[in-house]
């Protein structure tokens, strides 16, 4: 089954567009996940996949909701192609199966799910064919009529802004101008689902930063279920409405961006998105005020303040996870004793909008913090060898008990 997407206008890419509020992220309110009434569009049910003795996804359990922007985040080898593969047809599970639309799809061919669209790393264009030709491939090979072939690949191609490239050869393009004929190439089709594996792979950091806005816009434009594998962190907070961070074939958690940033649930999450300093303590007291008291390993008597999470008893060996830009560095001594740590510059990073400073501490670890420079003074006013103290609030830190 596949549906004509809803477009909205032509991709006109103009400021105004940029500024609008995504309707399908969870800033806009967009949350099917959290209504127990919403069906998925995709559901994975006990999914394994072994390549001999070795399993790549471990029985992995996951809803997808239409029109989500949907990545499945992790390193090199964690199972998140080989997921992405299966959704496919590529690969087949060895245990669990895979619904669409509440359709057991998990014995079909790849051809056999026409509602489905996948855009790999490499954009596979056709070097003999123009970008026309190579966007109306798949529907030549569906037997479609002439007429409609053109409409399609106009559409398409008014959408990602190649219009005026249509007779130009794949060699006579810029990379981000190829992934978007491949992208053309995968909308033409107007898929209910596309898969994207590691799409902007190949592009340098400033077309993939642009590339990746794009996608977000043509995904808002047609309505479609965008489901995009990447090893990028930052990449799947840009473009995504929630994301499955994984680990060695498993899920480590599945949240929002904003969520998975802020509230790790594990010290693997916590280090793998984004920067973070984690210290390692026991809980002392729960005063009972919704907060804990944590005293470091170090033992020196300082007590760190953070929200308590749930099943935390007195004694309990945890880590206290916190964002280097939540630190406040100072060359004064703050008046308050909790969530103080003393400790010596090592490193400055000057990085035009902010620095980063290696701050090794009284206790012996090394952290880092960030300082917006907010004038124009070339100088920094903390510098290499400075004694500094660090503070933060008690609801930066975040409380981990794996």
């Amino acid at each position: 089954m596949t549906i004509s997407p809803a477009i909205n206008g032509t991709a006109s890419g103009t400021a105004s567009q940029d500024r609008r509020l995504r309707t399908a992220a969870p800033q806009s309110g967009f949350a099917p996940w959290k209504d127990p009434a919403k069906k998925p569009i995709i559901r994975f049910e006990g999914v394994t996949k072994r390549f001999g003795d070795f399993v790549a996804v471990n029985n992995i359990t996951l809803d997808i909701y239409e029109r989500e922007f949907f990545a499945l985040l992790g390193p090199s080898g964690c199972g998140k192609t080989t997921l992405l593969r299966m959704l496919a047809g590529f690969e087949r599970p060895s245990e669990g199966r895979i619904l669409v639309e509440g359709k057991d799809i998990t014995d079909l061919a790849p051809y056999e799910r026409s509602n489905i669209n996948m855009m790999f790393q490499s954009y596979a264009l056709f070097p003999h064919m123009t970008v026309e030709r190579n966007v109306g491939f798949g529907l030549r090979q569906e037997g479609m009529p002439n007429d409609q072939i053109k409409l399609r690949v106009d559409e398409a191609m008014a959408l990602v802004e190649l219009g005026k490239f249509s007779h130009r050869k794949p060699h006579q393009l810029s990379g981000g101008q190829q992934q978007r004929v491949a992208l053309a190439r995968a909308i033409a089709k107007k898929p209910r689902l596309m898969l994207l594996d590691e799409p902007l792979g190949a592009l340098d950091k400033k077309l993939r930063n642009q590339a990746q806005f794009e996608l977000m816009r043509i995904q808002e434009q047609t309505g479609t279920t965008f489901v995009i594998v990447t090893h990028d962190q930052e990449e799947a907070m840009t473009v995504a409405s929630r994301i499955a961070v994984m680990n060695q074939g498993t899920l480590e958690q599945v949240s929002t961006p904003g969520e998975i940033y802020e509230t790790p649930q594990t010290r693997y999450v916590a280090q793998f998105i984004g920067d973070v300093n984690i210290m390692e303590g026991k809980v002392v007291s729960l005063p009972g005020d919704g907060t804990v008291d944590i005293t470091p390993a170090s033992g020196d008597g300082r007590i760190f303040k953070a929200g308590a999470c749930q099943g935390l008893v007195v004694g309990q060996q945890v880590w206290l996870s916190v964002r280097p830009e939540k630190f406040r560095i100072s060359l004064e001594q703050p008046q308050s004793t909790i969530n103080v740590v003393k400790g010596r510059v090592d490193d400055v990073g000057y990085l035009g909008s902010i620095s980063h400073y290696h701050v090794h501490t009284e206790a012996g670890n090394r952290v880092t913090a960030l300082r917006a420079n907010s004038s124009q003074s070339v100088e920094r006013s903390i510098s290499w060898d400075d004694t500094v103290w660090l503070e933060w609030p008690a609801d930066a830190g975040v409380v981990l008990t794996a």
